[in-house]
């Protein structure tokens, strides 16, 4: 039986995302400074601000949350909210945090944070 080619590194970040999800259920609010995300309204807030985010934002942000100090890499963010596959290059995890960024914070841009070259993380850690 011939197996799949795949990279241990995709595998260790896919094992680890279904990990995080079943050891730490998110179906409560979480709160990362003033953002709060509520998965089960699918609602979040900026202070008293209700910000409207379409559903790939909305996931890429719940995934982010997951541990906001972190830097998620381009792959690991892809693999999860978008099940990307290809070996090509794409913008569109670049062009999603770029309005989740302006949407949370149209002044100062400050809960999504791009780490050049590897990925993103939710705050300043």
């Amino acid at each position: 039986m011939k197996g799949k080619p795949f990279q241990y590194s995709e595998l260790r970040a896919r094992i680890g995302s279904v990990l995080r999800r079943r050891l730490h259920p998110q179906d409560g609010p979480s709160r990362v400074g003033d953002l709060v995300i509520d998965p089960l309204r699918r609602r979040v807030t900026v202070g008293e601000r209700v910000v409207p985010l379409s559903k790939k934002e909305f996931a890429l942000l719940r995934m982010l949350a997951t541990d906001p100090t972190r830097v998620f890499t381009k792959q690991e963010l892809l693999d999860a909210v978008w099940a990307y596959k290809g070996n090509q290059k794409t913008r569109t995890l670049d062009s999603h945090a770029s309005r989740l960024r302006r949407k949370l914070d149209p002044e100062e841009g400050r809960f999504v944070i791009n780490c050049w070259g590897i990925g993103y993380r939710l705050i300043d850690g």
